[in-house]
């Protein structure tokens, strides 16, 4: 079995990192987890330049089996995108801030315990969103959500100059922004108006920071999941996301939720979308799932955001290749 690590060379050694460490001590970590399951992958590197989208499609394309990703979830999410659609299966070590893919798939933190699944776990095809030509793993949105990115990205830089930016770039996009008027289409069949402050179209139970708007998604039932913010002023919207992320789950009967395979927006006037924590330009947008997408490593049991059933075909087989070798 060939199998690839792309490794983000700074991943984990934030102070903000769930799990940090130095670059040396985490990429030594790594190769002697996947090496104590008979693993020996050869280690590329992301850059500035390819964030892992290519790193991962070139390997697939060259036939890789098995291609692990080892960062955040900017990481995660650009070599999962080069492999949407492709026979190669992804390997997830969570070395980031939120790790959110991982917590909505039960992956664990500890980079000993996410190579054992690598190794010892099974198979799982899971869906992913499209927002016109856009891929997203967990979330993509339309509205105040997306508004506020740029203000969160420049609050997330290093440097007080830049935080200070953020802020104060974060409150005159709060004060200036309007909800307005949406039209959605459902599945193509059911129209609806709403004046709402954010739709969140949702493929994982977590985004952003921890947030669980439904904690009950499931990754693998071919629909993604519309929340619909309507009526909602700017300070109730705010409450309600604290609320969220902090784990209370107060009933808010403005919230619409639709589970479908398809929508489209429209608006009156432009309004900002954002897939998976990036800008993605303006309304209107087409969005749609593609079922069973992506092939990732998982845990065998206690995995949250998937319904229980047995393995793909092929999962066993790089199992048992695993401690095939590792008997060698």
């Amino acid at each position: 079995m060939r199998a690839i690590l792309i490794l983000n060379p700074f991943a984990g050694t934030s102070v903000m990192a769930e799990t940090h460490q130095s670059e040396e001590s985490n990429e030594e970590a790594i190769l002697r987890g996947l090496r104590s399951y008979g693993i020996e992958p050869e280690v590329q590197y992301t850059t500035p330049e390819d964030a892992g989208k290519g790193l991962a499609t070139k390997a697939a394309d060259e036939g890789a089996e098995l291609i692990i990703a080892a960062g955040g979830d900017g990481t995660i999410h650009a070599v999962a995108s080069g492999l949407i659609e492709r026979k190669s299966t992804l390997g997830i070590i969570p070395m980031g801030t939120m790790n959110n893919l991982a917590h909505s798939l039960g992956i664990p933190l500890p980079i000993e315990a996410a190579c054992a699944i690598i190794a010892k776990g099974e198979t799982r095809a899971i869906d992913v969103g499209k927002i016109n030509d856009q891929v997203f793993i967990e979330v993509a949105g339309i509205g105040l959500e997306a508004a506020l990115f740029p203000a969160a990205e420049a609050i997330k830089s290093p440097g007080v100059i830049s935080t200070v930016h953020g802020v104060l770039n974060g409150l005159l996009t709060l004060l200036n922004f309007k909800p307005t008027k949406l039209k959605i289409s459902f599945d193509d069949n059911t129209h609806h108006t709403y004046e709402a402050i954010q739709v969140t179209i949702c493929n994982a139970p977590y985004y952003g920071a921890h947030f669980q708007v439904a904690p009950d998604i499931i990754m693998d039932d071919g629909e993604l999941d519309v929340i619909i913010y309507r009526q909602f002023s700017k300070l109730a919207y705010i409450q309600h996301a604290i609320s969220i992320s902090q784990g209370r789950r107060v009933f808010q009967p403005k919230i619409r939720r639709r589970r479908v395979k398809s929508l489209s927006i429209s608006s009156n006037h432009p309004v900002e979308i954002q897939a998976d924590g990036l800008p993605h330009g303006h309304t209107p947008a087409r969005v749609i799932v593609t079922s069973a997408a992506l092939h990732v490593r998982v845990p065998t049991i206690n995995t949250p955001g998937l319904h229980e059933g047995p393995e793909l075909p092929g999962a066993q087989e790089s199992s048992l290749l695993a401690g095939s070798q590792n008997k060698q």
